[in-house]
């Protein structure tokens, strides 16, 4: 039942990615913590993602803007192997607390993103950054997709290029978590239960994305994930 309740988290948050082109993430990964153990919840919250990501890109691949890859990945290399200097001199019952913060950042103060993304090089530097904190934070997809927004792009291009930019920076965190010796094996079943929701949420949100009203979905997602990072915050604090 454990991992028949998460395939099914795992779809309709995905779902909601492909179409809206933000939230899922950080909404599964506000949902991890008290069901999963602690250093266990990014890494496998990465397999998840890598697969929803890539399935979103690929439904819809004709759409990627290609020219702002290079730069992104380049960074994102930079940024996994940095962070895997750093990560052991965290306490991993913190992580929660950390994914909290990081969630209420992305929902009330998108500004900082928008100040990240006028930096010279700024895929580059977003690559270092997304990956890097994403090794700690979780979901950090904002951080790209806020430099795709000020673009004159159409919403397929903005989905689907953020989508190529998460899949690559999950590559990235799980070869540095394989490098901190980190084994997922035994939640095979759970991934894969979880994997083949995300793919089958993809699918349907490419489907459905141009007949769903943005701002409804962004209104109630804002307010179920600044419950839910509070709810976090709490456990670790109190």
């Amino acid at each position: 039942m454990f991992e028949l309740a998460f395939t099914f988290i795992a779809f309709f948050t995905s779902m909601l990615t492909a179409i809206i082109g933000l939230g899922g993430g950080l909404l599964l990964i506000a949902l991890m913590p008290g069901f999963l153990p602690t250093a266990v919840i990014i890494p496998i919250h990465s397999v998840v993602q890598l697969a929803s990501n890539a399935s979103r890109a690929a439904f819809a691949w004709r759409a990627i803007r290609w020219e702002y890859f290079t730069a992104f990945a380049i960074g994102s290399i930079i940024g996994g192997l940095i962070a895997t200097q750093f990560i052991r001199l965290i306490n991993i019952e913190y992580i929660s607390l950390f994914i909290g913060l990081f969630i209420l950042m992305n929902v009330w103060t998108p500004k900082i993103f928008e100040w990240l993304g006028r930096l010279k090089g700024e895929f580059f530097t977003i690559g270092i950054l997304q990956t890097g904190l994403g090794m700690i934070g979780g979901a950090t997809g904002p951080l790209g997709q806020a430099s795709l927004m000020r673009r004159d792009l159409s919403k397929d291009e903005i989905v689907t290029t953020t989508a190529l930019f998460m899949s690559f920076t999950h590559i990235t965190k799980l070869f540095a978590f394989a490098i901190l010796g980190v084994n997922l094996l035994v939640w095979w079943k759970l991934m894969f239960g979880m994997v083949v929701g995300v793919i089958l949420g993809s699918w349907a949100g490419t489907k459905v994305r141009t007949k769903v009203n943005d701002a409804i979905f962004k209104q109630v997602l804002s307010v179920l994930l600044t419950i839910l990072a509070i709810r976090m915050i709490y456990a670790v604090v109190f």
